[in-house]
């Protein structure tokens, strides 16, 4: 029973109790006259102390209540994270996980571009070449398990794990199906959503290069499954209800540490020419911009792009006689995609969603991406 409960009781007996005092004899009528004033005084302060009290009670519950979001603004809340959810490419990144619960999340994701190369080729015993143009088409599959936890909540921790399958047809054909390169990553909620101003994510990420290194490989006849780099990325995104639209952003810095003691040979196609002892990859600068609409209970719709810049990388080799060692930097490159992604819920705890992604930029290229995530509260 609560303090304030309590407390009334007791006065009420009281009360009663005084009631229920017999006559006293008319020599002590004054005394008890003065007992009963004094009585009724303590009471008069108890019942004052106990009102203040009671007042302070129902500040309280008012305060506790204009902080709790009414129904109908977290129907809206549960719209917006369902549709983040939908264009999220990693966990919590739009959206954190509660508080001690677990995310399992399967990505399944297929892309495939090509472009055309102008191929020359020297006859055997004649002084001029063939020219031809040839078409290189490369495919790969992307099976990815994430992991997620709500550490608290406004931290989310995450882990993901890439299986790669490639296929290039370019001359001769090849293909690789290996481990890729783990990511691990830890998303702050830096500021919730207002009426005025966006929620804020502040992310920190971490890739390991467990994949198979392009660095470590026959360039002629190997492929990679990773970027063969220590990487870091720090990076903030912002997302905000405007009824009926929801938008979100993102932009996010990547550095790559430097490679060194490498020793793969470099060929002309013919000879090996140059040894490769040290890598130095560019720094990367990237960011992120949509829409999403909630269709129904059920469908949501995004838009977004995405686009990226990184800077040049130096690449130090050497003579395969182990002099004559030179540093040659490669150029900047960027990279551009538009995408279309929808959620269908399947479960309050579960959202498929699927996406169709096509390049803007350099040579022709499309991706086609599925996930669905599974919620468990421990």
């Amino acid at each position: 029973m609560p303090r304030h409960l309590i407390l009334i009781t007791v006065i009420l007996g009281m009360v009663l109790s005084l009631g229920a005092l017999p006559v006293l004899a008319a020599d002590s009528e004054g005394q008890a006259a003065g007992s009963q004033v004094e009585a009724f005084r303590t009471l008069q302060e108890r019942l004052d102390s106990l009102e203040d009290e009671l007042d302070l009670y129902k500040r309280e519950a008012n305060a506790r209540k204009a902080l709790m979001p009414t129904k109908e603004e977290a129907s809206e809340r549960r719209k917006t994270e369902e549709v983040l959810r939908a264009t999220e490419e990693d966990t919590a990144e739009f959206v954190l996980l509660k508080s001690r619960t677990i995310e399992m999340r399967y990505s399944l994701a297929y892309s495939h571009s090509s472009y055309d190369r102008v191929a020359t080729e020297t006859a055997d015993g004649l002084a001029y070449q063939y020219v031809d143009i040839e078409r290189e088409s490369y495919y790969s599959l992307i099976n990815s398990i994430g992991v997620g936890y709500g550490l608290m909540d406004k931290v989310s921790l995450s882990a993901s794990i890439p299986f790669i399958y490639k296929y290039q047809v370019s001359g001769e054909d090849q293909s690789i199906s290996d481990l890729g390169d783990m990511s691990f990553g830890l998303s702050y909620q830096a500021k919730q959503e207002t009426a005025k101003w966006p929620a804020i994510l502040m992310s920190f990420g971490y890739v390991a290069p467990t994949g198979r290194s392009p660095y470590k490989i026959d360039p002629d006849n190997e492929m990679s499954t990773g970027d063969g780099a220590h990487s870091f990325s720090v990076g903030a995104s912002f997302s905000k209800l405007l009824d009926p639209v929801i938008v979100f952003g993102a932009v996010t810095g990547g550095y790559s540490a430097r490679v060194t003691g490498l020793d793969q040979k470099r060929s002309d196609g013919y000879t090996t020419v140059m040894v490769l002892e040290e890598v130095r990859p560019g720094h990367t600068i990237s960011y992120a911009f949509g829409i999403g609409f909630s269709l129904s209970y059920t469908t949501s719709l995004t838009f977004r792009f995405n686009a990226s810049h990184t800077s040049s990388a130096e690449f130090r080799l050497r003579s395969l006689y182990g002099y004559d060692a030179r540093v040659y930097e490669g150029d900047d490159s960027s990279t551009a995609s538009f995408s279309i992604s929808t959620g269908w819920r399947l479960s309050p705890k579960t959202t498929l969603s699927v996406g169709l992604g096509y390049g803007l930029i350099g040579i022709e290229s499309y991706s086609i991406n599925a996930s669905i995530p599974f919620e468990f509260s421990l």
